[in-house]
């Protein structure tokens, strides 16, 4: 039986006084994600050859951007340095957004970074966070969706399709510290948990908008990549992809299909040239009725919040 119970996260003074200064989020959605990878150009092929993404153009700095089928200039870009996270990218709406959201972060005194605008790339300026963690976060001005990139978009290229990046799982050693800076500083809203007896949260679901999540905290013995992820069309888009994958022999299809508790998205996992975990995935639960959404709780000895179809992860999804 499948174990769910309704919460409310928890207000300390000090998170009230953050939150009052700092307000709701100005976030509307996962932009791009940069990873660090030894070979760039190696990373991009392989996304071009068996992910589905287009390459749009390499810099000077030897920065591959890559494209997904949505509306977005770019969804994944690479960088040149040791496998991980470089940074994460937020669309804010415009800049009056960004602007406003700079104004409420250095009041609440939380150090912020104006980036310059690149205008090769429809890149507006941007602000620059860091999390407990280390990880960088973008808050960036781009393409403005009142409903999630898939339900615009039609691919035009064949499985595998993704539409648009959204979300990034890194691990994390000190979850707390890290929700609580998600909620706080970025403004996002819980969305669900899985708690395992005597540890607490395991993994943390955060949305900024409708989408059911755009940040999720996974803990782990070290701060780095889990995972990250791409939305696709629909089911059949999932499924078509995983076929295809499967199918070719070359990509290493780590878990799925399968349909997760929290989100109750349709997915799989596969790793990317360097190794990362990859998930694709559709069905993403929307929140609606934000002012009355209630969080859950799923047990972390419940095999259904993994998979409601009954498929477990492989041990090495958990290294």
């Amino acid at each position: 039986m499948t174990t769910i119970e309704a919460f409310e996260p928890a207000t300390t003074s000090a998170r009230r006084k953050a939150s009052n200064t700092a307000g709701r989020t100005t976030i509307e959605r996962g932009g791009y994600l940069a990873l660090r990878s030894p070979d760039p150009a190696a990373a991009a092929a392989f996304a071009v050859e068996h992910m589905g993404l287009c390459l749009v153009h390499v810099d000077r700095a030897g920065r591959h951007y890559l494209a997904a089928n949505g509306l977005d200039p770019y969804s994944l870009v690479y960088v040149e340095g040791e496998r991980g996270i470089d940074h994460v990218s937020y669309v804010v709406r415009d800049e009056a957004a960004r602007n406003a959201a700079e104004a409420r972060l250095r009041a609440a005194d939380v150090p912020v970074e104006r980036l310059d605008p690149n205008p090769l790339w429809r890149a507006k300026a941007a602000l620059r966070v860091v999390s407990p963690a280390g990880h960088a976060v973008h808050l960036t001005p781009g393409v403005h969706v009142d409903v999630p990139m898939a339900a615009l978009t039609r691919p035009s290229a064949d499985a595998p399709a993704p539409i648009s990046f959204d979300h990034v799982a890194p691990r994390i050693a000190d979850v707390d510290a890290e929700m609580s800076w998600l909620e706080d500083v970025l403004g996002l809203r819980e969305s669900a948990r899985v708690v395992a007896p005597d540890v607490g949260p395991v993994i943390a679901f955060f949305r900024a908008h409708t989408l059911f999540h755009c940040y999720t905290v996974v803990r782990g013995p070290a701060n780095g990549l889990h995972h990250y992820q791409f939305s696709l069309k629909n089911a059949p888009a999932v499924l078509a992809a995983h076929k295809r994958m499967r199918e070719g022999g070359t990509v290493e299809v780590v878990w799925g299909p399968l349909r997760h508790g929290p989100g109750h998205n349709v997915a799989f996992y596969f790793r990317d040239h360097d190794g990362n975990f990859v998930e694709y995935s559709a069905e993403e639960e929307i929140i609606l009725d934000d002012e009355n959404y209630v969080a859950a709780v799923w047990s972390a000895e419940d095999a259904k919040f993994a998979d409601e179809w009954g498929t477990a992860p492989p041990a090495v999804f958990f290294e």
